[in-house]
């Protein structure tokens, strides 16, 4: 089921909403917070983390920066689950958004070290909310059945 459901969000991230946001950079990381959800509860899949990487990094042409990304965010999970509880809504947001920060920025670094492209910050900031959105009402229907 799992990669089924990667596969939709790999196709939905790499076509779809590409031609929305106008660029990859500015685009929602579905893959990350389906990374983050399916791995917050049980122990952290880093080859799941490196399949998705490396199928979006195939999609969009971006030589191996997904895969690193996802693999440096699923590393910092492992280290945050282990220092802290996730057992809230807020703390699961909290953990999400200093993931995804951190894995936004490793690749917009990534990527304007190697070509120069103008940072748009109104796009980057929908995207990113957008993105929230996602983990918290997914989030909200993961903590919700575990109750």
């Amino acid at each position: 089921m799992f990669y089924l459901l990667l596969a939709f969000v790999l196709f939905l991230q790499s076509s779809v909403l590409v031609g929305i946001f106008g660029s990859y950079l500015f685009v929602p990381d579905l893959l990350l917070a389906l990374l983050f959800l399916s791995s917050v509860r049980g122990s952290t899949s880093y080859p799941r983390g490196f399949i998705g990487g490396f199928l979006l990094d195939v999609l969009l042409d971006t030589l191996g920066w997904h895969a690193s990304g996802k693999l440096l965010a699923l590393f910092v999970l492992s280290f945050i689950k282990r220092k802290f509880f996730i057992e809230t809504l807020p703390s699961l947001m909290v953990a999400y958004f200093i993931l995804a920060l951190l894995e936004h920025s490793y690749r917009l670094l990534l990527f304007r070290s190697k070509f120069y492209y103008p940072l748009e910050p109104i796009p980057l900031l929908i995207g990113f909310l957008v993105e929230l959105a996602v983990v918290y009402y997914f989030g909200k229907k993961l903590l919700k059945n575990e109750t």
